[in-house]
């Protein structure tokens, strides 16, 4: 792949630390994702807290990856929404 356009000139990669936001994206869906896991499994399931615990710390792990790639999507489509 080319790294500029040849007739435009537009660069093709993102530039250094473009990506560090997209930790804050990621810390926003896996928030999101253990509230909600706290609050059906300790007010609707009613199970003891070092259970609520377990789950929701096995929920985190197992979705950090779609999180890893989600959050930079989003992050990338926020700045580049209009050139698409």
């Amino acid at each position: 792949m080319n790294d500029r356009c040849p007739e435009c000139n537009y660069k093709f990669e993102r530039e250094t630390g473009f990506f560090i936001g997209a930790m804050f994206v990621s810390y926003a869906i896996a928030a999101a994702q253990m509230i909600t896991s706290l609050v059906l499994f300790w007010y609707f399931i009613d199970l003891s807290p070092l259970s609520v615990f377990t789950i929701i710390a096995v929920i985190a792990f197992l979705s950090s990856t779609i999180n890893f790639k989600l959050s930079r999507s989003i992050w990338i489509y926020l700045f580049y929404k209009d050139k698409i």
